[in-house]
C-alpha cells in the first residue's frame, strides 16, 4: 500500500497539548566546533551526539543544505529538498506571467521532466572546516588600522585560493567568527542545478501575507520542494537535461506524528547575521538611525510598487518578489525597534560597558592595555552617527535607482577607458572587458523600471536637500542647483531621464554588441552626476575603511577583555555558517494579559478566511466543510534561538526526525539579532502534518510524499 494512504492514520492530532517537564534553555546558535561543549543528552536528545555531528563519518549535518540565503534539508536519496515557500518565491515569480501565474496558482511538476530550473540558485553543503586565524592574521601585528584590514583581506584571498586549488570539487570560504580575531575556513560542496518540484499557491505559502508576517498566531503553509541535480559523474554542473538527481549521503526521516507541547526539538541551519557582541554605540546607531531609515524607505518603495501594480497586472507580477522581500525587512526592522525599546537594550549595553570599564580600571595591567578601549570605540561610533544620513543615503541610492547604478557603472568603465594611453590599449580593453561591461550593465538595467525609478529619484533628491551641513552631498547639490521644491525636483528628474539614452534598452544592447567604443564615449547629465557621485563614494569609503580598520582591532581586544571579565568564552555571532540550536515546543505571553498557545490549526485558517485580507483556496474550504481534520496542526511555536537564514531549516525531534520547517519568528523575537530571551524569543515553523496534508489532499502530489521515508 502506498505510504501516502497511511499518513493520516499516523497523525496524533489530538495530543498536541500534552505536558512534559522542560529545562530553561540559554541562548545559542552553536557552531559545529561547540557541539562537544553542550550536554545535548541532558537537554533531551535521544540520538547520540555522533549521529548529530560526526566529522569522521555520516551524520545529520550531511542532510542540511544552504539554499541561497536560506536553509533546506534532503528528504530522499533522489535530491529532494524541502525549504520555505518564501525562499523559492523569487524563482516562481521569474517563471510567472499573466498567462501562467504560478504565484497565484502554485507550481507542481508531475514528473522529473516537468521540473523547472530555479535559475541562479546555488545550494551548498558543508563538507568540513578548520580554524585559519593564524594564517589570516599573519603579518598584521605592527600595521596601522587600514593596512591591517587590507592585510587580513589579502591573507584571506591567499588562503582561500590555496584551499580551492587543493580542493577542486569544493568551494572554500573563510568566515570571520569574532571581528579581527577569529577566522574559520569552510569547505562546501556546490549544487548548481536546482529545480522546482512543488511550490504551493501564495494563498497557502504566504497565507495572511504581510498582515500576518512576523506575527503569532500564524496559519501559513510556508514550505516548498526543490530537487538538486548533478552531472552523471556526480560533479557539480549547471543545468543540463542530461544531469541526474543528486544522491545525498544522508537524508532526513519524516515523523508524521509531529511533536507535542514541551517536547525537545532542535534545528540545524545557516543563520544569517547576529550582532550580540557589538558595542553600545553599534546598538544606538541601529536603534536611532539605521532601522527607522530603512523601514521607512522600504515602506515608501512598497507603496509605489503597489500603486503601479494596481494599474498593470504584469507589473504586479514583476514587482511581487521585490515587494515581498522589502516588506519582510521593513516589518522585521519595526519589530527590532519595538524590541530595543521594550528590552532597553542600548541602555543595558551602556551599563555593561560601564561595569567592564570599572573592571579594567581596577587592575593596572589591564588599564594600561585596555584603559582607552571603550572610550575610543564610543568616539568612532559618535563619528559614524554624525554622518548617518549621508552614509545611509549613499548605501541605498544604487539599489533604489537601477538607472543611477547603471550610469555609475558606465562612468567607471568610461574613466578607465579614457585614461588608456593609445588606441591599441583601448582596443584591447574593449575586447577584454566587453563581457564584464555587458554583465554589469545588464544586471542594473534588468531591474530598471522607468516609472518607479523616476519616483525613487524624486524621493532621494528631496531627502538629500534637507540634510544638515555635515551630511551634504556636493554632487547632489550641484545637480539640484537650488531647485528644492517638489515640482522643481520632479521637473529636473523628468529631464534627466528623458535625455538619457540608457533609458533605451534596445540602443544600449546594440551598443554593447556592435559598437562598445561609442557606448564608452557616450555622455549625458545623469552619467556626469553618477561619475561625481562615484568620486564622493570613494572619498567616504576611505573614511569608512579607517574607522572599520580601527574598530576591527578594538573589537578583537574587546572580546579578549570581556572573556577575562566574564571568565568564560563566547559563542560567535551568526554569520551564515552552519549552526545548531535547541529548545522546546512552548507558548508564551507576548503582551500583558495574553497567552499564546504553541499550535494553530486548520480551524484557524478557516476562521481567518472570513475577512477580505485572507485569500483561501476553495479546495481547503471544501475539505474542512467535509469534516477533514479541522484540528490539524498548521503552525508550531518554540523557544529556539533563530534568525534570518534559518528560514527553511528542518525542525527535528529528539530522534532527529523532521517534525516542522522553520520559517519565521514572532514579532517580539525579531530582536533576536541583538539579544535572545526566553520570555519573548519564539520561532515559528509549519507543522509537518500540514505539509503532508496539503501535498496529499490539496495538491494531489502523492508522488512527492512517496519519495520520503516515514518514521513509525
Amino acid at each position: 500500500m502506498k505510504k501516502s494512504l497511511l499518513l493520516f492514520s499516523l497523525f496524533a492530532v489530538g495530543s498536541v497539548l500534552t505536558s512534559h517537564t522542560t529545562q530553561k534553555q540559554e541562548e545559542g546558535m552553536f557552531p559545529l566546533s561547540e557541539l562537544k561543549n553542550i550536554d545535548v543528552k541532558k537537554a533531551g536528545l535521544k540520538i547520540t551526539p555522533q549521529e548529530l555531528y560526526n566529522p569522521s563519518g555520516t551524520s545529520l549535518i550531511d542532510a542540511i543544505v544552504r539554499v541561497g540565503g536560506c536553509t533546506g534539508s534532503f528528504l530522499s536519496n533522489e535530491g529532494l529538498i524541502v525549504t520555505n515557500h518564501h525562499c523559492a518565491f523569487s524563482y516562481v515569480q521569474a517563471i510567472s506571467d499573466v498567462k501562467n501565474d504560478y504565484i497565484k496558482l502554485g507550481f507542481l511538476a508531475q514528473n522529473r521532466q516537468q521540473e523547472v530550473p530555479a535559475k541562479g540558485l546555488v545550494c551548498k553543503i558543508t563538507s568540513s572546516y578548520k580554524d585559519v586565524s593564524v594564517d589570516v592574521l599573519s603579518g598584521t601585528q605592527d600595521l596601522d588600522a587600514v593596512s591591517r584590514l587590507k592585510k587580513i583581506a589579502d591573507n584571506i584571498k591567499v588562503v582561500t585560493l590555496k584551499e580551492n586549488e587543493s580542493n577542486p570539487g569544493l568551494q572554500c570560504e573563510i568566515s570571520e567568527m569574532f571581528t579581527g580575531k577569529t577566522y574559520v575556513l569552510f569547505r562546501y560542496k556546490l549544487l548548481k542545478d536546482v529545480r522546482l518540484v512543488y511550490v504551493p499557491p501564495v494563498s497557502i505559502g504566504a497565507y495572511g501575507g504581510e498582515l500576518d508576517n512576523w506575527v503569532w498566531p500564524r496559519h501559513s503553509g510556508d514550505f516548498a520542494f526543490l530537487r538538486a541535480y548533478v552531472a552523471p559523474d556526480g560533479s557539480a554542473a549547471e543545468y543540463n537535461d542530461k544531469n541526474v538527481p543528486y544522491k545525498p549521503v544522508k537524508y532526513l526521516n519524516v515523523n508524521p506524528k509531529g511533536a507535542n507541547e514541551n517536547d525537545f526539538i532542535f534545528v540545524l541551519g545557516y543563520p544569517g547575521r547576529t550582532y550580540r557582541h557589538q558595542p553600545a554605540g553599534f546598538y544606538e546607531y541601529h536603534e536611532n538611525y539605521f532601522l527607522g531609515y530603512i523601514s521607512n524607505l522600504f515602506d515608501w518603495q512598497i507603496n509605489q510598487m503597489e500603486q503601479l501594480g494596481k494599474k498593470d497586472y504584469a507589473l504586479s507580477i514583476k514587482y511581487a518578489a521585490r515587494i515581498k522581500s522589502l516588506a519582510n525587512t521593513a516589518k522585521n526592522f519595526k519589530g527590532k525597534l519595538q524590541g530595543f525599546k521594550r528590552a532597553d537594550l542600548s541602555a543595558k549595553k551602556r551599563e555593561e560597558e560601564k561595569q567592564l570599564q570599572q573592571y579594567i580600571d581596577a587592575n593596572n595591567s589591564l588599564k594600561s592595555k585596555y584603559g582607552n578601549l571603550i572610550p575610543r570605540v564610543n568616539e568612532l561610533y559618535s563619528d559614524l552617527m554624525k554622518y548617518a544620513n549621508r552614509n545611509m543615503w549613499l548605501d541605498q541610492i544604487y539599489s533604489v535607482s537601477p538607472l543611477v547604478q547603471a550610469s555609475a557603472t558606465l562612468s567607471n568603465y568610461k574613466l578607465i577607458y579614457q585614461r588608456l594611453p593609445n588606441e591599441t590599449a583601448k582596443k584591447e580593453f574593449l575586447t577584454s572587458q566587453r563581457a564584464n561591461i555587458k554583465k554589469d550593465l545588464s544586471k542594473s538595467l534588468g531591474r530598471y523600471d522607468v516609472n518607479l525609478d523616476k519616483l525613487a529619484m524624486v524621493k532621494m533628491f528631496s531627502d538629500a536637500v534637507s540634510f544638515n551641513s555635515n551630511n551634504m552631498l556636493p554632487s547632489v547639490n550641484k545637480l539640484i542647483n537650488g531647485r528644492t521644491s517638489l515640482s522643481e525636483i520632479e521637473s529636473l528628474v523628468e529631464g534627466l531621464y528623458s535625455k538619457s539614452k540608457l533609458n533605451n534598452n534596445k540602443e544600449v544592447n546594440d551598443w554593447m554588441e556592435n559598437d562598445l567604443a561609442s557606448l564608452l564615449s557616450y555622455n549625458d547629465e545623469l552619467i556626469n552626476f553618477a561619475g561625481e557621485l562615484n568620486e564622493e563614494v570613494m572619498k567616504f569609503d576611505i573614511e569608512d575603511q579607517k574607522r572599520d580598520g580601527e574598530l576591527s582591532q578594538l573589537m578583537a581586544s574587546l572580546v579578549e577583555v570581556k572573556q577575562q571579565w566574564k571568565q568564560r568564552s563566547f559563542i560567535p555571532d551568526a554569520n551564515s555558517t552552519l549552526r545548531f540550536t535547541y529548545g522546546y515546543v512552548k507558548g508564551y505571553s507576548p503582551n500583558d494579559g495574553l497567552y499564546a498557545k504553541p499550535y494553530t490549526t486548520l480551524k484557524g485558517v478557516i476562521e481567518k478566511s472570513d475577512t477580505a485580507e485572507y485569500q483561501l483556496l476553495d479546495a481547503i474550504r471544501e475539505l474542512y466543510a467535509a469534516g477533514d481534520l479541522g484540528d490539524l496542526p498548521v503552525n508550531i511555536l518554540y523557544n529556539l534561538d533563530t534568525t534570518g537564514g534559518n528560514s527553511g531549516s528542518p525542525v527535528m525531534n529528539a530522534k532527529g526526525q523532521l517534525i516542522a520547517i522553520n520559517f519565521d519568528r514572532a514579532f517580539t523575537a525579531t530582536i533576536n539579532d541583538y539579544a535572545w530571551n526566553e520570555t519573548y524569543s519564539r520561532s515559528v515553523g509549519v507543522d509537518i502534518r500540514y505539509v503532508l496534508w496539503v501535498l496529499q489532499k490539496v495538491a494531489k502530489a502523492n508522488h512527492v510524499i512517496n519519495e520520503m521515508t516515514m518514521a513509525k
